[in-house]
């Protein structure tokens, strides 16, 4: 399982510590960068990257903390800004996110194939209800995912559950505290 958390890796660190605890469970940490341009997942890396950096210097920053960057949902329409053409300067791209709609997904994937960059997917999960939506299988991310050896799964999450995640976005944002864990 890869956990990014957004800007930090701090709970993608406390994964895997929890992880050790189970035979055959392995967590990669990383996070989800916030670039100028839009969010770039850093896989494999240990500490954290600095927001607000152009694309190049992002991902530079990435491969120098040994991970590997990949464009996360680069056409979305429910978040600003979207990297767009700019996954294209990564390590590879989300052709698949479970909370993007159809159009978004088919424009990365069509994008990644144009331009011979290899794909992921992720579920995007902000609440344990989505966990698992989508994502690869793959023995080793960093090297299965740049030689294209990881296979996509995935199926979007439902109206409902995206309704209740936007609900409690809301309701924190209003009371300007997270309101669940």
């Amino acid at each position: 399982m890869i956990i990014t958390d957004h800007d930090s890796v701090a709970g993608s660190l406390a994964g895997r510590k929890v992880a050790r605890g189970y035979e055959d469970f392995k967590v990669v940490p990383g996070a989800e960068v916030t670039s100028s341009s839009g969010h770039i997942l850093a896989i494999g890396i240990e500490n954290n990257v600095p927001r607000g950096l152009i694309v190049e210097e992002t991902v530079e920053r990435i491969h120098d903390l040994g991970g590997i960057a990949i464009a996360s949902h680069p056409f979305s329409s429910r978040v600003r800004p979207s990297l767009g053409e700019e996954c294209l300067k990564t390590d590879g791209v989300e052709v698949f996110n479970a909370t993007n709609r159809g159009d978004s997904n088919s424009r990365a994937l069509f994008l990644a194939q144009t331009h011979g960059r290899r794909g992921t997917a992720g579920s995007d999960a902000h609440w344990e209800r989505t966990v698992g939506n989508a994502g690869i299988v793959c023995d080793d991310p960093l090297e299965d995912i740049t030689h294209g050896r990881a296979r996509l799964f995935g199926e979007y999450t439902s109206t409902w559950n995206m309704r209740v995640f936007n609900f409690r976005q809301l309701a924190s944002a209003l009371a300007n505290r997270p309101l669940w864990k």
